[in-house]
């Protein structure tokens, strides 16, 4: 028994420690959301590439104690917590999602995320481009009634900037994706999402979806040709 309260007061001294630290990175995002609000162009709050970049980061310190899912799953609600130090953000869901995707949103935001419902996309849509960071989650652009959003006029000035699930095995379709009016911050690998009123044959591109006479198109690569438009961009993060 001596032996296990050992253990045990050497287990209390390291969640003292790990407190400490999270205090100290907590004052860090306080500075940072400062800075946010002094500077109009950066007072988006929800960066997906920066969480992506630090945990990419991390995932190279794995251990076999400590995998990719595991960390993932702690910083994930660090992720929230200190984004939501630096000031209020809003994700707003459709009225009609089903249970299993609000599962995939809690498993990638983290368990403490709240979340509005909307019934209208252009109602909700306008909301969006009045606030840098109020955010859609839309299910991932497709031909149902739900899913059709991506060639709706309402969708313009609108931008795709992460994708949930976090994680995408081998750059599969994901489930959802989150819409900012920020345009995404390309950094590291991310898919890039086009759409475009013809096909185009590149080998660049790859044609995932058509709809109603639109072409959807991904890519790992920033694309500036005639007749094919941006839609957005989300991180790739494996594990």
């Amino acid at each position: 028994m001596k032996k296990l309260d050992q253990l045990r007061k050497k287990i209390d001294i390291i969640d003292d420690k790990i407190l400490k630290l999270l205090q100290n990175r907590s004052k860090l995002a306080l500075d940072i959301g400062s800075l946010k609000n002094k500077n109009s162009k950066s007072s988006n709050l929800y960066r997906p590439e920066r969480q992506a970049k630090i945990l990419s980061r991390l995932f190279l310190k794995k251990s076999s104690l400590f995998n990719e899912k595991d960390i993932f799953n702690f910083w994930k609600e660090i992720f929230f917590h200190q984004t939501t130090l630096q000031g209020s953000i809003d994700f707003l869901i459709p009225e009609n999602l089903k249970k299993l995707e609000k599962k995939i949103i809690f498993d990638a935001l983290g368990n403490n995320i709240i979340f509005k419902t909307y019934k209208n996309f252009p109602n909700a849509s306008s909301k969006i481009k009045d606030n840098n960071n109020k955010f859609l989650i839309l299910p991932f652009p497709g031909k149902t009634k739900k899913a059709d959003w991506w060639i709706s006029k309402h969708f313009k000035d609108l931008f795709v900037i992460s994708a949930i699930p976090f994680f995408c095995k081998n750059k599969s379709i994901p489930k959802l994706v989150v819409v900012s009016k920020n345009k995404p911050i390309l950094e590291g690998d991310c898919s890039c999402l086009y759409v475009s009123p013809i096909l185009i044959k590149d080998e660049k591109l790859k044609k995932i979806n058509y709809f109603k006479s639109h072409y959807l198109y991904r890519s790992t690569n920033l694309l500036n040709y005639n007749k094919l438009k941006f839609l957005g961009a989300y991180p790739n993060l494996k594990i």
